[in-house]
């Protein structure tokens, strides 16, 4: 829409992640805006592809989310909603945000950087694949109907987040 949002809305492209979290941690050690008024993070990655099994099956819903109700049930629930309300009809996956989970995404991500200073993350991704970090990662297995579906459902959540009027509740 071409209403502004009643918060601001701060872009930040990270840099080495795979090395260390490195450009994550030097941002949320750093902030340019005071890190008391940044309400949550939402961290999109790998978010145009089938699902972890895609080169045997494409899946235009499937969705993993990660960390969305690990520090506010609030900022859960408020996926959950925006994807419902919203007609986005996405099928999300919370088996990678189990605690315990052998990958452990929650904390290889740019967004746990966030959450060790309390502030609540929501992590989207289609997920590891065959391709993962490979040079046969190439750009015929996107799904560019999936990309834009995603995409929207990630900008109105954090349209969602950015209208409320309070800042997402820390309960965890």
């Amino acid at each position: 829409s071409d209403v502004r949002p009643k918060r601001s809305l701060l872009f930040v492209w990270h840099t080495g992640e795979e090395s260390g979290l490195q450009g994550s941690r030097w941002f949320t050690d750093n902030p340019t805006v005071p890190r008391d008024s940044i309400v949550a993070q939402i961290n999109s990655d790998m978010i145009a592809r089938g699902g972890p099994d895609d080169e045997a099956r494409r899946d235009p819903a499937y969705l993993q989310v990660i960390g969305s109700r690990r520090l506010s049930t609030e900022l859960g629930d408020l996926t959950e909603a925006v994807n419902r309300d919203g007609g986005f009809n996405l099928s999300f996956d919370y088996s990678y945000d189990a605690n315990g989970h052998p990958d452990n995404f929650y904390c290889r991500s740019d967004h746990y950087m966030y959450a060790r200073y309390g502030i609540p993350i929501a992590f989207f991704s289609t997920g590891g694949h065959r391709d993962y970090h490979q040079v046969t990662d190439e750009i015929e297995y996107l799904d560019f109907d999936k990309y834009a579906r995603v995409t929207s459902f990630v900008r109105a959540v954090v349209e969602r987040v950015a209208n409320l009027d309070h800042r997402v509740v820390v309960d965890q």
